[in-house]
């Protein structure tokens, strides 16, 4: 999703509004815990603040599935980011923003968003969540404090 800036440099227009629906191979979703990845629509605009730099506005939404962390299932997941940010259009930003001969390429800033949206772990909002199946069950200790483990050895090492 490549922006022409050019007609911002040279006074043609004070703004650039933009607005598509991108889709994103499933190579990328390779490396990430996102499953499925719908059509992302993309719209935002940019304006002119001087003659080298630009403010990059943009609202992303899109739905991820990912796994439940507990049981695996597959659950959707909604994103809606909202962007901005100040581009110097003198130097480049850690790799981040890509400004060739006045045009801007969009699309890694839109899958760097969407890729640090993703929770760490998802759980299904169920009250009665499985935790036993056809020859496995989840055990969970339940202690009355988090120490109480490191306080049995403590006493086990007493009585030596």
């Amino acid at each position: 999703m490549i922006i022409d800036l050019n007609p911002l440099f040279s006074g043609i227009k004070s703004s650039i509004e933009f607005s598509e629906t991108v889709n994103f191979p499933a190579e990328d979703l390779q490396n990430t815990s996102i499953k499925k990845l719908a059509d992302v629509v993309v719209s935002g605009k940019i304006v002119k603040i001087s003659d080298y730099s630009i403010n990059l506005t943009m609202d992303i939404k899109t739905n991820m599935t990912l796994e439940d962390s507990v049981t695996l299932e597959e659950l959707e997941y909604p994103v809606n980011i909202q962007f901005n940010k100040i581009i110097d259009c003198n130097e480049e930003e850690d790799g981040y923003f890509k400004i060739l001969q006045n045009r801007l390429d969009i699309l890694p800033i839109v899958w760097e968003n969407i890729v640090l949206e993703v929770p760490l772990r998802i759980v299904k909002e169920e009250k009665e969540t499985i935790i036993e199946g056809d020859g496995w069950s989840l055990n969970k200790k339940e202690s009355d404090s988090p120490l109480s483990d490191l306080k049995e050895l403590l006493d086990m090492e007493e009585r030596r």
